[in-house]
């Protein structure tokens, strides 16, 4: 199978339930038509708490699908209060500063992905590890105003 991850600003800006139809209809048309069975998911903001929260009910639909959660930091653990099929430490974001942790696991999560559903409502750092993945081929699915622009 094929795995997609979710890349995006840690604030929702708007109207919440939208953008949990549009994370709940992008990731259906992924499993049912790209052959997704993966999910790479994270904590750290709004839209990775949305995405993840979607993930579990779509995978009520679709049981065969699995749900990574990768973290950056190992205490980031005992702020899950989510169901995941698996867990991932970037072993290169175990060191370094919060900023450096963050950047390692996003830069693991890239090079694992074959598509990057992105929520870009401005042009922050999420947005440039949507230009990242870009680079590397990863097909972007962009949710957000500025993901036009990547």
């Amino acid at each position: 199978g094929k795995t997609c991850a979710f890349l995006g600003n840690a604030d929702i800006i708007g109207d919440v339930r939208e953008l949990a139809d549009k994370i709940r209809q992008t990731a259906t048309d992924l499993i049912t038509n790209k052959q997704v069975d993966t999910f790479l998911v994270g904590i750290k903001g709004k839209f990775e708490t949305l995405s993840h929260k979607m993930m579990e009910q779509i995978q009520c639909d679709y049981p065969n699908i699995k749900i990574m959660l990768v973290i950056a930091y190992e205490r980031d653990l005992e702020k899950v209060a989510y169901k995941f099929d698996d867990i991932y430490y970037p072993p290169q974001a175990e060191f370094g500063y919060r900023g450096w942790s963050i950047a390692k696991r996003n830069d693991w999560i890239i090079d694992q992905t074959d598509y990057v559903i992105a929520y870009n409502e401005y042009q922050g750092r999420a947005y440039n590890y949507c230009k990242k993945a870009k680079r590397k081929g990863k097909t972007i699915i962009g949710l957000g105003k500025q993901d036009e622009t990547i």
